[in-house]
């Protein structure tokens, strides 16, 4: 490769003019997606290049798609000889909508270059750092003879939505070997390594009471007043638990209300969508009781309950001393080791007991955010020392 930084730039501007938005189609009308899109993600717009890039470099790929408008892209480079290690590098290849257009300096799906940056819609979250990855491959494969194990590059759809098309549907489907694996999705600017994520749980709580004519209230009880009377208590309240290295305490988020039946009717439905992010060690159904506490305690009387649980995704963690984690410390000696309450493609591998850690360059300030941006020199360092780690992770014994 003559021209690293020339590459880097020109492959993520390629991937951002093509917009691989990912939306819930049940939020819009069907066929009039966020800007523009006729269906979610479309990613096939993205592979189509790369898969370009590889035929060019003559890199073995494969594809796997539960729609062939969403497919997922893995290639290979390596001896993979038996008993040294396998390092999956795992990226995503949709964003989300740009918003308000009013908002942006400038068109999110023209992408360009200024003062050492790039600008628009997933320069940073995720085609930028996937350019670089990719030119890892690229670089890699040029000393193909050197690799003992395999370096495997992915690019996978479906990733802010997770409507089951991407990295969960094709690590479900026993496709994808590693042994390591390393996630460019977490920006940090290099200077944090992700090793955990809080755990995630959805309590549904539906309240009941008695509907009456709005003329006379006091003949009803408010389904909604429940609602409101345990909202501000949630405020103040927080679960029992232990303090993690890492994370920071759990944290619970009233995200959706649905209530009422008409204005003029004392309403006698209402519920209450909570997301929690929960810390190892801490018991669901011990949680559970606890909202219930708060519950009891502010429900009115003649109402009723009922609470569920659904959507549980397990905390995850990999030791801070791990081997990756030390590799990375090669590079970036004053990394800090960090937790986090998302949710990135680590936690579906550590929970299969493939070590995998978060490290991207980036600055976070314009994650989801109108005029996302990107440090070029970061995108070229990451890729060098990519390359490195690399070469040492694959020549080590599994």
């Amino acid at each position: 490769m003559d021209n690293l930084r020339d590459y880097i730039v020109e492959l993520t501007k390629r991937m951002v003019r093509e917009r691989t938005v990912n939306y819930n189609p049940a939020d819009f009308p069907e066929g009039s997606g966020p800007d523009g899109m006729k269906s979610p993600g479309e990613e096939y717009k993205v592979v189509n290049i790369l898969k370009e890039e590889l035929q060019k470099a003559k890199i073995p790929y494969k594809i796997y798609a539960k729609d062939e408008k969403r497919p997922n892209i893995m290639a290979y480079v390596g001896k993979n000889l038996p008993g040294y290690k396998k390092l999956l590098v795992v990226l995503h290849t949709d964003t989300v909508p740009s918003g308000v257009r009013e908002d942006w300096s400038f068109d999110p799906f023209e992408p360009f270059e200024k003062n050492g940056k790039l600008f628009g819609r997933g320069v940073l979250d995720n085609k930028g750092p996937l350019a670089s990855s990719f030119a890892t491959l690229l670089k890699l494969k040029e000393r193909e003879n050197e690799i003992k194990g395999q370096f495997i590059f992915g690019a996978f759809a479906d990733e802010e939505v997770e409507a089951g098309y991407g990295f969960d549907w094709v690590l479900d489907q026993n496709l994808i070997e590693c042994t390591d694996a390393l996630i460019p999705d977490i920006a940090g600017s290099m200077k944090t390594i992700n090793i955990a994520e809080k755990g995630r749980v959805l309590f549904r709580v539906k309240f009941k009471g008695l509907s009456a004519h709005a003329m006379d209230p006091s003949k009803g009880v408010s389904a909604i007043y429940c609602a409101s009377n345990f909202l501000n208590k949630l405020q103040y309240f927080n679960f029992s638990y232990k303090e993690h290295p890492v994370l920071t305490p759990p944290t619970f988020n009233p995200g959706l209300i649905k209530g009422g039946e008409a204005p003029n009717a004392v309403p006698a439905y209402c519920e209450v969508a909570v997301d929690v992010r929960y810390l190892p060690g801490m018991d669901l159904e011990v949680m559970k009781g606890e909202l219930e506490g708060v519950i009891k305690d502010t429900i009115l009387p003649g109402a009723s309950y009922t609470i569920e649980m659904e959507g549980n995704l397990p905390p995850s963690e990999v030791k801070a001393d791990s081997p990756m984690v030390k590799i990375i410390k090669e590079f970036v000696p004053d990394a800090e080791i960090v937790g986090s309450g998302g949710i990135t493609f680590a936690k579906f591998l550590v929970l299969k007991g493939i070590e995998a850690v978060g490290w991207a360059p980036g600055d976070e300030a314009t994650y989801h955010k109108p005029d996302e941006e990107i440090s070029v020199d970061e995108l070229c360092t990451f890729s060098e020392y990519l390359e490195k780690l690399s070469l040492k992770v694959c020549n080590m014994e599994s």
